[in-house]
């Protein structure tokens, strides 16, 4: 699975045919279940969403540098929650004041990333699916832009940027396995990738592997 972005032409025909196939019967659970934490299995075979759960959003932004497909993740912080210091992407709670979870991805990601909403192109939108350990349900979305954002990470929330090409570094042959450690001595086995020294796992890992599945589609159309 590979493209090269060789003219204006190409590019647009390669992210129409990726909102096309954004249109199509998503994977779902079974693109999540091949990048789950071993401690997330059962939830996602059976389906579980709490009534209590929260609501937020994620944007997966797309574009082409140096000819290559390329998105951005961000190492968060450190801080008292579920996601310390973990690569997560721009997104968060859904406000009141959101029109709709598209708004919620978009802000967030304005306010952690600092790109420019109005020049962003939503293209569709993956799987929505629950998070047991934050207690919120991600509606993930994939974004366009024509060209690679000037970023402006946000010092509260973000410790650094991190930049991916997609057909390089998270390809399926790039999967590895980790023991994760968290503070209460309880240990989980986990698949991911290294990403710039440091490990993609969990929800993050678990939404772009329906990324690949779907881009996989794509390149081979």
């Amino acid at each position: 699975m590979n493209f090269i972005f060789t003219s204006v032409s190409n590019t647009k025909d390669f992210f129409g045919k990726l909102r096309t196939e954004l249109l199509t019967t998503l994977p779902g659970a079974d693109a999540h279940l091949r990048l789950a934490p071993e401690m997330r299995v059962n939830d996602i075979k059976i389906g579980i969403t709490p009534d209590h759960a929260m609501e937020s959003a994620v944007l997966i932004l797309l574009y082409p540098f140096k000819n290559r497909l390329h998105t951005v993740v961000i190492l968060r912080n450190e801080y008292d929650g579920a996601h310390s210091g973990q690569i997560s992407l721009p997104g968060g709670k859904a406000e009141k004041s959101d029109i709709d979870f598209q708004h919620t991805a978009l802000r967030e990601a304005e306010e952690e990333i600092g790109i420019i909403s109005s020049e962003i192109e939503i293209l569709g939108q993956l799987s929505r699916f629950y998070v047991r350990p934050s207690n919120f349900i991600i509606y993930p979305f994939i974004a366009f832009c024509p060209y690679r954002p000037d970023f402006h990470p946000d010092a509260t929330e973000v410790q650094r940027i991190i930049e991916i090409d997609v057909f390089d570094e998270i390809k399926m042959e790039r999967i590895v396995s980790k023991t994760i450690k968290f503070k209460n001595n309880i240990r989980v086995n986990a698949p991911g990738f290294e990403i710039s020294g440091e490990f993609m796992w969990g929800a993050t890992a678990m939404i772009f592997s329906e990324l690949i599945h779907i881009l996989k589609n794509v390149t081979e159309k």
